[in-house]
């Protein structure tokens, strides 16, 4: 079934609005600015959005921020999965557990994870997706990751 822009634009839209609930539920906040970078901040309860993107990878890119949210949600479990992440998280700056196979290995599961757990969110919520559109974007994220995690 294709889709005209504008009604992609609403559900786009209406997705972003069904996420800001859901933060506000969990009681996080959520900002979306020309000069932010797309994260999110477990010390702060914090989601930044950057609005240069489209509507639409701004939605992606907040459900896969949703995703980490979802992974850090479950202290232990975050513990467990990600050890040498956690290890970072005590440290302002570690240079030998940042070069360290482990700790690389760990960012990029995070990252995989993170977009596993937001399209799983999307589904939860009924929020539409170009699933095409969503997974090449997820490709074009993760492969910047591994090219910056590759390097010594």
């Amino acid at each position: 079934m294709k889709i005209n822009k504008k009604l992609k634009e609403k559900l786009f839209n209406d997705g972003i609005s069904k996420l800001i609930d859901w933060t506000d539920k969990k009681r996080w906040d959520v900002e979306f600015d020309y000069c932010l970078r797309d994260e999110m901040s477990p010390s702060d309860r914090l989601i930044t959005i950057n609005t240069r993107q489209g509507i639409e990878k701004q939605l992606y890119s907040f459900l896969h921020e949703c995703g980490h949210v979802i992974l850090h949600n479950n202290e232990k479990l975050y513990e467990k999965k990600y050890p040498s992440s956690t290890k970072m998280a005590c440290f302002n700056k570690n240079i030998r557990l940042e070069r360290s196979p482990k700790y690389k290995v760990d960012v990029l599961i995070e990252e995989i994870d993170a977009w596993r757990k937001g399209k799983e969110l999307a589904n939860r919520l009924e929020i539409y997706i170009d699933e095409d559109k969503y997974y090449s974007l997820r490709a074009e994220c993760l492969y910047s990751y591994i090219k910056s995690l590759s390097k010594p």
